[in-house]
This record gives C-alpha cells, sequence and structure tokens, in this order.
C-alpha cells in the first residue's frame, strides 16, 4: 500500500540587500520599470519585495504592444470587486486590477 506524505509547501524567504543576488534583481526591476515608462506606461505602484509592478488599466494596451513578445505567463485572480491581471515580463511581475465581470444569468 502506497504512503501519503505531507510536505509543507517552501516559503520563499524575503530577499536580503545582503544577498549576492539583490543588485541583479534590483537592476533588472529597475530597468523594466525604466522600459515601461519610456513607452508613457504610467506606474501605479511598484512592489520590490513581491518583484511587481502595478500599470494602470488604461495603459495595458500599449504595454501589450510594446512587451507583448516577452510574456511568460498570465495569471488572474479574484481582490474582491476586481481581478487581478498578472503577466511576467523579463522575470518581473506587471500587474493591473479590472472590475470583475458580472457572469450571464
Amino acid at each position: 500500500m502506497a504512503a501519503l506524505y505531507l510536505v509543507s509547501a517552501r516559503v520563499a524567504q524575503p530577499l536580503s540587500i545582503l544577498a549576492e543576488e539583490f543588485p541583479v534583481k534590483l537592476s533588472v526591476f529597475n530597468e523594466l520599470t525604466r522600459d515601461i515608462r519610456d513607452v508613457g506606461i504610467t506606474v501605479k505602484h511598484l512592489v520590490l519585495l513581491d518583484n511587481k509592478i502595478f500599470i494602470e488599466e488604461v495603459d495595458v494596451e500599449l504595454f501589450l504592444r510594446r512587451f507583448g513578445h516577452q510574456l511568460r505567463g498570465i495569471r488572474y485572480s479574484p481582490a474582491g470587486r476586481f481581478t487581478c491581471n498578472t503577466v511576467t515580463v523579463r522575470g518581473i511581475d506587471v500587474a493591473w486590477y479590472t472590475l470583475m465581470k458580472e457572469q450571464d444569468k
């Protein structure tokens, strides 16, 4: 009979500024932020600890035109009356909120 072993999920440790990889991750984060701003996209929030850049919903179409070829993943998660849309570009999550759509009855 097969045994079932429960193993807790690994919790990502916060990145320390003393870690060797910190300057590299910070550089990539800052470079993508600059590139997003350079094309005229409004950056709403920067959350370095979560490796996430939030943009305005009105800029999503421009973002997808400029960075669509670099997308590596897309996720949706409910957040109250909103949906948080997240894509990964250059290893950084770029997110925006949209109103949750009502299902047709």
